[in-house]
């Protein structure tokens, strides 16, 4: 059983509860206390006075008055419910019912306390609603969760396994009250529920990356004095030491002489560039953090002031500049896999023939697959452009900035694709110069298990031949952890994980 109080979820809880389906939650008794008070404060404050949404239109519309009552909050969220592009996965979807209704029970939305266990129920019994992944620009996922408002009120249609029911699953399960509309759709928790998915991701990623990188160390015999204690602390960086450690661990045991008094750049200026990364997922992490215990409603309603304050909460700036900060991250460190497998086939680093091929002089070996890998960090370097470099106006220009948080948390997951092809090719040439030089890793480690699950993928012919198949083998040993299907990536509409 998982508490949920609207202040204590982290980013690891809301994956968790979001991954496997049935999740069981309790409602701290508190936080129930403090939604009923934010609905009872704006119901009042809307008889009193104009509040944004309530008792006025939305966006351009803040000028014309509206009436309190259900049938203007029906409108208002069958018409947002427009979207496009492919359907959110069950692990988004779920995690964004986790996220809003984490943030609901912060008490500043002012939405009726009904709505509580009308989300809390949806992700226990798994009836989760279809979820568009277009629509969204960072200044709130308007669409996406008036889509989910529909589906807990029966409208939508259910994604998961209550389709063979009457209405197919559509069990009416949350019915809006005066003023419910805007309050719960104001959140970004859809694009949050996606940032959290990619973390998880990119964790992974730099595990499977810090494998491979420590198998093409011991390819060419590169020297391990740039991972050492010392050279860190000289340059007290968080991420540096930890990309150091954690390559140091996995080569821990091997005694066998560098062959070169420094390496290039590929070797030595690892703890650099992928510290880097570290540094950078850890700032989205802490991003992503605030924003699924925060309440970002326009108006907050405030119950310590007793007042509703018009605000930008809501907005993605933050979220959109920590994704593209993580994409120029893996951009760089995809570029210092290249360099690896430059090196991989250089017959003066490896002692191997050029491109690590057998047989007659001029064979090909692994040459194609630079050319892969070039392909792939293209991809890569151009799904890293800065999303928040674009703006837009909309809304008859009184909406007229937006963070594009969607778009860079859609970007960052190509870029985790293109990453993931990267670092398979790395993959492949250093398994072939170790079956070369018929070396292993240390034994008893977790190199040397990595390397027991891996071969048997691998075909052990080293002559002249396709390597596709080689490839196909361990970008799927690689990204084995991952979603099956794209969540919220506008880019890839209808793409499955390769």
């Amino acid at each position: 059983m998982t508490v949920l109080d609207g202040s204590s979820l982290t980013v690891d809880e809301a994956l968790r509860l979001g991954s496997g389906p049935r999740p069981r939650i309790d409602i701290d008794e508190g936080a129930r206390t403090r939604v009923a008070a934010s609905w009872a404060l704006a119901t009042r404050l809307g008889a009193e006075r104009t509040v944004y949404g309530r008792t006025t239109g939305v966006g351009a519309n803040r000028d014309a008055a509206v009436r309190q009552d259900v049938s203007t909050d029906l409108r208002l969220l069958r018409s947002h419910a427009t979207a496009s592009g492919a359907q959110l996965d069950g692990t988004t979807t779920r995690t964004a019912l986790v996220i809003r209704l984490n943030q609901l029970l912060r008490g500043g939305s002012g939405i009726h306390p009904d709505v509580v266990d009308a989300l809390r129920l949806a992700i226990e019994e798994d009836r989760l609603p279809e979820v568009h992944a277009v629509g969204a620009i960072g200044t709130g996922d308007l669409s996406a969760l008036a889509e989910i408002a529909l589906g807990l009120m029966g409208e939508g249609a259910a994604e998961r396994e209550h389709r063979s029911e009457p209405g197919g699953g559509r069990g009416v399960r949350w019915r809006p009250h005066a003023g419910d509309a805007l309050p719960f759709i104001s959140s970004s928790a859809v694009t949050l529920a996606s940032a959290c998915v990619e973390i998880g991701r990119l964790r992974h990623w730099l595990e499977q990356h810090a494998l491979v990188a420590a198998l093409s160390f011991l390819a060419v015999r590169a020297s391990q004095e740039c991972l050492q204690p010392s050279v860190q602390a000289a340059r007290a960086h968080a991420g540096q030491a930890a990309a150091a450690a954690a390559l140091r661990e996995l080569l821990d045991g091997d005694e066998a002489p560098a062959r070169r008094v420094q390496d290039s750049y590929g070797f030595r200026a690892y703890p650099q560039v992928c510290g880097a990364l570290h540094d950078a997922i850890d700032a989205l992490e802490h991003v992503v953090g605030i924003d699924i215990v925060s309440a970002s409603e326009n108006p907050l309603i405030d119950l310590e002031a007793g007042e509703a304050f018009h605000n930008g909460n809501f907005h993605g700036m933050p979220l959109a500049l920590a994704a593209d900060r993580v994409k120029l991250s893996l951009a760089s460190i995809g570029q210092l896999s290249l360099a690896r497998l430059t090196d991989l086939s250089s017959p003066e680093l490896t002692g191997l023939a050029p491109f690590l091929a057998t047989g007659a002089p001029g064979g090909s070996g692994v040459m194609l697959l630079e050319y892969n890998q070039a392909a792939a960090q293209a991809e890569l370097r151009q799904c890293a452009q800065p999303a928040t470099l674009g703006s837009v106006v909309v809304s008859r220009g009184v909406e007229n900035h937006s963070s594009f948080s969607t778009q860079a948390i859609g970007q960052l997951r190509r870029c985790l694709d293109a990453a993931f092809d990267v670092l398979a090719c790395e993959l492949v040439a250093a398994a072939r110069a170790l079956r070369l030089h018929g070396a292993r890793p240390p034994e008893g480690g977790r190199l040397a298990a990595f390397v027991d699950r891996l071969e048997p993928l691998l075909d052990r012919d080293q002559a002249d031949r396709s390597l596709t198949a080689d490839l196909a083998a361990a970008r799927a040993f690689l990204d084995a952890r991952t979603p099956s299907v794209h969540p919220a990536d506008p880019a890839n509409d209808a793409k499955e994980h390769r």
